[in-house]
């Protein structure tokens, strides 16, 4: 008669994750020791390892608190199949007496033995005995070690020590201190900086929560945490703005004590913010963006980053705007504050220069009725041609149906021929269709009325609503950049719209004036950008503008600017 071979479960447990991805194999050295052990065990017990539970990184006192050792737990009391559990040490399967009772209790009402390899295991009432003095023992030592660690932290917090994960702005390091290792904290060189900045802005009282993450994350703030790389949250920004580790305290038992770490806010800083987040807490106040019709538009001259608006308040309590640059709050760029309404003029100004003069118009006009005419001519053209090659197909094609069935001509090269044949008429029977020329003269109709825009932009653009103005900014400039001197801001420099680049720049380059602030503003702050002009009989700009026009939504006059105007 054949002999059953026991069955056997194991179990393997770390009680942190830091025990785990700490060697090249990725459950460190912990789990496979403990592997290894119980395998042998298992041999020597002539027993098959039917399923292997492995519980990564659980500290918890008890085995509510483990998932894995549940879903062991009920698979024996579903199957009771199984003749052993097999650890490595009792401590691993529990550390608290009660739990050790009642996982007794339960394994034996599903005929399971118990199986410590490290631990005196028989199957008698002295090994009850012992194993129940192992239990306490357990629970003992996980107690005492537990309140010496907490003991230990409390002194370090005490002394001015941190304990756990430096939050944002900080790390975690190790220094050598007269020949000890020691391990404290340091400022992260990267975030530290965009922390303080973070409580200097909303003391300022011209940031939200939204703005304020939108600023630091366009600065380069980052988590430490998985995932890296991720914007700072909400909440993770409410809390840190209210924690007094900034100020160089640490907490322990609900007194404070003074730090070891570096300060990053100062006490009248953080009681400004403070106030502000109770402020807006108490009295309700919404965060609002202040989508002013330039946020976009205008840029930095000196640094080249997007410039923001902000809100001030005066000493009389006066509400006033203006526009700032990022590199400032940053101590990377020195641009004064702009004034909203001195902004505002200096970008009116600068659309005096981009108008066309009366005879630069009236040439692209002709040009324009050139190229529609040639474009005409050659459209005619082309239909002719296509015609005669579909008129050329169709005879081939009834050619080759009238070989069909001739046995001395190959049936499949007729067919193969037919086929082409078919594709070729289908090809350009839709061009033939394709006409071009409403096309031709929506785009026409379109530069006609971008030339009528050009005659005087600037007084367009200074009748225009705040809607308008803001349309007419993203259909002519792609950036305007600003800089101030002693009489004001001005456009120091812009990137013109794709659509009226080629027209602006020759119009600059034929005027002899500035690139900018030149007729409008009377100055010659920038030189002139040298392009390419259009020729009498060239039509290689406006050609350009006809392909643009002819693969691009079109701003016609009924749409986009016009209503907006």
């Amino acid at each position: 008669m054949t002999e059953t071979r026991k069955r056997a479960f194991i179990y393997l447990r770390v009680s942190s994750v830091g025990q785990v991805n700490t060697d090249y194999d990725p459950e460190g050295i912990s789990l496979p020791a403990q592997r290894s052990a119980i395998q042998r065990r298992a041999r020597e017990l002539d027993a098959d390892i039917v399923a292997e539970f492995v519980e990564p990184g659980r500290s918890a006192t008890t085995v509510d608190g483990r998932p894995v050792f549940q879903e062991m737990m009920a698979r024996l009391k579903a199957k009771p199949d199984i003749d052993y559990v097999i650890v490595y040490a009792r401590s691993r399967l529990h550390r608290n007496s009660i739990d050790a009772a009642i996982t007794k209790r339960d394994l034996r009402s599903a005929g399971v033995i118990l199986i410590s390899i490290m631990d005196y295991t028989e199957d008698s009432a002295i090994s009850d005995l012992v194993a129940t003095v192992l239990d306490g023992v357990n629970e003992y030592q996980s107690r005492a070690s537990g309140a010496d660690i907490a003991y230990k932290m409390g002194q370090k917090i005490v002394r001015g020590g941190s304990v756990g994960r430096a939050p944002i702005g900080y790390l975690n390091v190790r220094k050598t201190f007269e020949g000890r290792e020691v391990r404290t904290v340091a400022v992260d060189p990267v975030r530290g900086p965009l922390v303080r900045t973070a409580f200097e802005l909303y003391a300022s009282g011209t940031h939200g929560f939204h703005s304020l993450i939108q600023t630091l994350t366009d600065a380069g703030l980052r988590t430490k945490r998985f995932p890296a790389g991720t914007p700072i949250s909400i909440n993770s920004l409410g809390n840190l703005l209210r924690d007094r580790y900034y100020l160089g305290l640490v907490e322990y038992r609900g007194q404070e004590y003074q730090g070891r770490h570096e300060p990053l806010v100062t006490p009248e800083t953080f009681d400004l913010v403070q106030q502000m987040l109770e402020s807006r807490r108490a009295g309700g106040v919404r965060e609002r963006t202040h989508n002013h019709y330039l946020k976009g538009a205008v840029w930095c001259a000196r640094c080249h980053r997007r410039l923001m608006v902000m809100r001030g308040k005066s000493k009389t309590g006066d509400l006033h705007f203006y526009y700032f640059c990022r590199g400032r709050q940053l101590h990377s760029c020195d641009l004064p504050y702009l004034p909203i309404a001195k902004t505002e003029e200096a970008v009116l100004d600068n659309y005096g220069t981009v108008a066309l003069p009366a005879d630069l118009r009236k040439r692209i006009t002709d040009l324009i009725e050139e190229a529609m005419i040639g474009s005409a001519e050659a459209q005619a053209e082309v239909k002719a041609r296509v015609t005669t090659r579909l008129r050329e197909l169709n005879k081939k094609e009834d050619q080759l149906l009238d070989l069909i069935g001739d046995p001395d001509w190959p049936q499949d090269k007729i067919a193969a021929r037919l086929r082409d044949i078919r594709d070729e008429r289908n090809r350009l029977s839709r061009q033939l269709d394709d006409d071009q020329a409403d096309r031709l003269d929506a785009a026409r109709e379109t530069l006609m009325y971008l030339l009528g825009l050009l005659e005087d932009p600037r007084e367009l653009y200074r009748q225009a609503g705040k809607r308008a103005r803001r349309v007419l900014n993203e259909a002519f400039f792609a950036k305007q950049y600003l800089d101030t001197d002693d009489s004001g801001p001005y456009v120091a420099s812009d990137d013109l719209a794709e659509l009226i680049e080629p027209l602006v720049n020759h119009a600059r380059n034929e005027s002899g004036a500035a690139h900018l602030g030149g007729a409008a503003a009377g100055s010659s702050k920038n030189p002139l950008v040298e392009v390419p002009g259009i020729e009498p009989g060239s039509f290689a700009v406006l050609s350009g503008l006809l392909r643009a026009q002819l693969t691009m939504p079109l701003l016609a006059p009924t749409d986009h600017v016009s209503k907006s105007v």
